[in-house]
């Protein structure tokens, strides 16, 4: 009986902590819409050792733009940022980035990852290929800023 009450439970605190991080990531996501009906979702999640210590005032954070073209994704971008804050200041300790593509026909031909104060900063450069030719480019910087007070934008 113990071990059904056990695995009960387990289970339970399983289910409920995947939910709530489904939910926390939805809540944390943005829709950017472009002219010819591609879009970017960009969202903003906790690094897992952040989960584990909330309360400390050093935290990592990532934000990710995913490029969507025909309801398909095609390539993303992620800042991954350290940060410090409270006493009235926020810094950024370290940024790294990660960039790729989904499909065959868009590359992504250079990134770098840059920090400035209370930002962490990726910037990546995405190129479409039809026939061996350039059909279309798109230079995408995506920036993430911690607050004083541990917001982040």
């Amino acid at each position: 009986m113990k071990k059904i009450v056990c695995i009960l439970s387990a289970i339970f605190l399983l289910t409920f902590s995947s939910t709530s991080f489904a939910a926390n990531l939805d809540s944390n996501s943005e829709i950017e819409y472009f002219d010819d009906g591609s879009y970017i979702i960009i969202t903003i999640e906790n690094d897992f050792q952040t989960m584990i210590t909330p309360f400390s005032n050093t935290i990592t954070k990532s934000k990710t733009v995913k490029y969507y073209s025909g309801n398909v994704a095609k390539w993303y971008v992620k800042v991954t940022g350290s940060f410090t804050y409270g006493n009235g200041s926020a810094k950024c300790t370290k940024s790294t980035i990660s960039a790729g593509s989904y499909t065959k026909e868009w590359k992504i031909l250079s990134k770098s990852a840059t920090k400035s104060g209370p930002t962490a900063s990726a910037s990546a450069i995405a190129k479409k290929y039809y026939n061996g030719k350039v059909t279309e480019t798109i230079v995408k910087t995506v920036k993430l800023t911690c607050s004083p007070t541990g917001k982040f934008s």
